[in-house]
């Protein structure tokens, strides 16, 4: 499911030369987020926009999507932790059993209103994201002998798939695809400001993918951080978890 509308904002942003920067997998973990965002000088017209996966596993979900929702230039694509979320509500209408770390982890009281608001907002939340040079996505695609384009695969590809790290060739000839989903500890990726970039390159010499999920909830000794690259002039910056 694609966005048009923010997918025109994205771009026309860029456009202008405004920054616009994706961050990956954030997982509950609110105040790494905050000391993140602080480190990216956001200006009046800049936009942050999640790969998915704002919630589970750490202490604050519930206080991440509401900051998604309350500030105006932060935006959020689904990641499978959100769809998760959407099966288990369809399952159990919010009242299941739910661990301090969970989709429903929060630091403040959480009241049912609050629930049935958050459930409305991921529900609408988009897939993927088409710009000029740029495809942004969860997970990313599976390889192409199971389709024969991006645009015949569903959801359940963009949520899940792990194959964008191991095909040898780009999914998209002209844009840049930006995954979270696969924690690029996983590829050897263990500095600071650092993200994994696909060795298959476009014609402009770009790298084909770039995966930004840095393992918030992973041990100390394996830097746990989130970290965002800013699409414009490719600057990564990485926040060590704080919690």
């Amino acid at each position: 499911m694609r966005s048009r509308c923010l997918e025109k904002v994205l771009q026309n942003n860029l456009n202008s030369g405004n920054k616009v920067w994706v961050i990956g997998d954030i997982h509950g973990y609110k105040e790494t987020l905050i000391c993140l965002m602080n480190k990216l000088n956001l200006g009046l017209n800049d936009i942050v926009i999640c790969l998915g996966d704002m919630i589970d596993r750490g202490p604050d979900s519930v206080g991440v999507v509401k900051l998604f929702m309350e500030k105006k230039n932060l935006y959020s694509l689904k990641g499978n932790h959100e769809e998760m979320l959407l099966t288990d509500w369809e399952k159990t209408n919010g009242f299941g059993n739910y661990s301090h770390n969970g989709f429903w982890s929060s630091i403040d009281p959480l009241l049912r209103e609050d629930m049935v608001k958050i459930m409305k907002f991921i529900y609408c939340l988009p897939t993927e994201i088409i710009l000029d040079k740029f495809r942004l996505v969860h997970a990313g695609y599976c390889d192409m002998p199971y389709s024969k384009c991006l645009e015949q695969q569903t959801d359940n590809e963009r949520l899940w798939s792990r194959d964008i790290f191991t095909v040898n060739y780009p999914f998209d000839d002209r844009r840049t695809i930006i995954v979270g989903h696969t924690i690029i500890q996983n590829y050897g990726v263990m500095e600071d400001n650092k993200v994994w970039n696909s060795t298959k390159l476009l014609e402009d010499s770009r790298p084909s993918a770039i995966g930004i999920d840095t393992g918030i909830y992973l041990h100390k000794k394996e830097n746990p951080r989130i970290t965002a690259i800013e699409l414009n002039s490719g600057k990564i910056i990485s926040q060590k978890r704080v919690e």
